[in-house]
């Protein structure tokens, strides 16, 4: 048997595949989060296997995508696509699958959860094997339903948050280190759940400034036949109900007598073709609605999932990127935006707050708040100035503070305690 790397970690990000399309239901942020975090790590001698729930029969069960990264899929339930809120029942069987895999002899010096799933995976794991383990949450669960409760009166989720919160809870009393992206979420562990302020590390996500190439924005607009004479406003993000794409067609109904050539594209969501998903595509219909019924119908495009490869060619073909959060951790669509040197707009919301210095790097509008939204973009529409100010702004504080190398640095920092001294199985 070959000697195990005692620098070797086993991530789970189990409704979220690194290597999955950006934009669907249940692939975002933390994709993107896990993947290049697994990769600078990487090259700081941190070798990972994340494990994934396989939910597409085209996918191969293990995929390298560096030397020594690794994404591996396991089966829980039938392997199709099956929303967060119903994973529960099938985390006993994806446990069992990933002791089969590692032949029930564990090569793993530490284990490392993402979000509450991922969560009670590295939890089993850890209690199983005896090793630290560490855990992202990327959300919570009581900020989530409140703010469900709040803006969404249609939540008959009761029965899943109570399981979620009660797991994160125990994660959260047994894990050695929770990575909070945000220092507003820190503080919602410790006053939410009583957490003790010493497990918490507050360690921002990254952005990788050369996968945002600065694209003349005449190209940019050619490449995907957008009228060069438009005022564009871009959203980028899952079709969901706290991601507040309502908010964004309801201050495009009050731009359009002041703005001539406005147009908004939005980008996200399984919505075309043999492969578009069921959820995706009941909240496609309800936003469609609520644009007819905004009198924006010709104004609003839905664009669908997008390759995160050809993104930057939409970024660069913006004025203005709009994030419309309910309820935002982090965000990392906001470094994205930052890091494509266009002015940014995001609701005054947890992590979204945190990023953006209002008036300095972006700008800040409550949350929900069609007419306050509205405002700033006319404050970008009206002043070139001001737009490319906030831009420049933006991307020297993403240069000097976001770089994935930095923050694995950071996270192998907290690893290395953990594991030092540790004999391998």
């Amino acid at each position: 048997m070959e000697t195990p790397n005692p620098k070797k970690v086993a991530m789970f990000s189990i409704h979220s595949d690194p290597l999955a399309p950006l934009g669907s239901q249940e692939c975002g942020g933390q994709n993107i989060y896990v993947k290049y975090l697994a990769e600078e790590l990487e090259k700081l001698g941190w070798y990972t296997d994340t494990f994934t729930r396989w939910d597409n029969p085209r996918k191969k069960q293990v995929t390298n995508f560096s030397k020594h990264s690794r994404v591996i899929r396991l089966k829980g339930g039938p392997v199709s696509s099956i929303p967060k809120k119903d994973l529960f029942p099938v985390l006993p069987e994806i446990f069992e699958n990933f002791q089969k895999f590692i032949n029930y002899e564990n090569p793993y010096a530490l284990f490392h959860g993402h979000y509450w799933d991922g969560g009670w995976m590295a939890l089993k794991a850890a209690q199983k094997f005896r090793k630290p383990f560490v855990e992202n949450f990327h959300s919570i669960g009581i900020v989530r339903h409140e703010t469900k409760k709040k803006f969404f009166n249609d939540s008959d989720e009761a029965d899943y948050f109570s399981k979620r919160i009660n797991l994160e809870n125990e994660i959260m009393k047994n894990c050695s280190c929770i990575i909070s992206l945000a220092a507003s979420e820190k503080e919602n562990l410790e006053k939410l759940y009583g957490c003790a302020k010493e497990k918490i590390k507050v360690i921002k996500g990254g952005v990788n400034l050369k996968h945002w190439p600065l694209i003349e924005k005449e190209k940019a607009r050619n490449t995907i036949g957008v009228d060069q004479k438009s005022f564009i406003v871009l959203f980028v993000g899952r079709l969901e109900w706290r991601k507040g794409i309502g908010t964004l067609i309801t201050a495009a109904g009050l731009l359009k007598k002041e703005i001539d050539n406005l147009k908004i594209m939005v980008v996200g969501g399984k919505i075309f073709g043999p492969n578009k998903n069921a959820a995706d595509c009941k909240e496609f219909k309800r936003l469609q609605i609520k644009s007819e019924e905004e009198g924006v119908g010709s104004i609003v495009t839905f664009c669908g999932n997008v390759d995160h490869g050809r993104l930057p060619v939409y970024y660069r073909s913006a004025d203005v990127f709009v994030i419309p959060s309910y309820y935002e951790p982090f965000g990392l669509v906001a470094l994205e935006g930052m890091a494509s040197l266009i002015p940014v707009i995001a609701s005054r919301v947890d992590g979204l707050a945190a990023t953006i210095e209002n008036g300095i790097t972006g700008l800040l509008f409550e949350a929900r708040n069609s007419l306050s939204l509205k405002n700033k973009i006319m404050e970008i529409y009206r002043s070139k100035d001001l737009a490319n100010t906030l831009a420049k702004n933006a991307y020297t504080e993403i240069a000097k503070n976001y770089s994935w190398s930095h923050i694995a640095q950071q996270i192998a920092d907290i690893y290395e305690p953990l594991t030092e001294g540790q004999k391998i199985l």
